[in-house]
């Protein structure tokens, strides 16, 4: 009985470890506006997508990657969140509009954190994660 109790924890263990590093799949939204973008993915952000006020720079296939796994992951939240998805650029919703806050929020805190000098971190970073943990409402209080 107690082989069977030890193997059974065992394979448990096992799938769930299996489970854990299996990459996470890309959004479908995402996968649809890359085949959109083909041939500019490499662009600027800004030059790509329309309305697009911070992160103009970085190149339009990983700003899309940055929305899916920085963002709707910390968030657990998908595209629709934020996004009315007939038209991306409007600015309709209220979520939205708070990112682009939190965005600037979150490097300035970095420039923060970059200037201590008595952190035991030698590359100390804030991001959507650090205070969401997947959930849209961030965390006030351990639990």
């Amino acid at each position: 009985m107690r082989i069977r109790i030890l193997l059974t924890a065992a394979v448990f263990l096992f799938a769930v470890a299996t489970i854990a590093d299996e990459p996470k799949k890309e959004n479908f939204e995402v996968t649809q506006l890359l085949k959109e973008i083909a041939g500019k993915e490499n662009k600027p952000a800004g030059e790509v997508f329309k309305n697009v006020q911070l992160m103009k720079d970085i190149p339009a296939a990983k700003f899309l990657r940055i929305m899916d796994q920085g963002y709707a992951r910390s968030l657990g939240v998908d595209c629709s969140h934020c996004h009315d998805e007939e038209m991306y650029e409007a600015d309709d919703k209220r979520p939205k509009r708070a990112a682009r806050e939190m965005i600037v929020m979150t490097k300035e805190l970095n420039a923060q954190l970059a200037k201590m000098e008595n952190l035991d971190n030698t590359e100390p970073i804030v991001n959507c994660t650090t205070c969401h943990r997947g959930a849209v409402k961030p965390a006030t209080q351990m639990k």
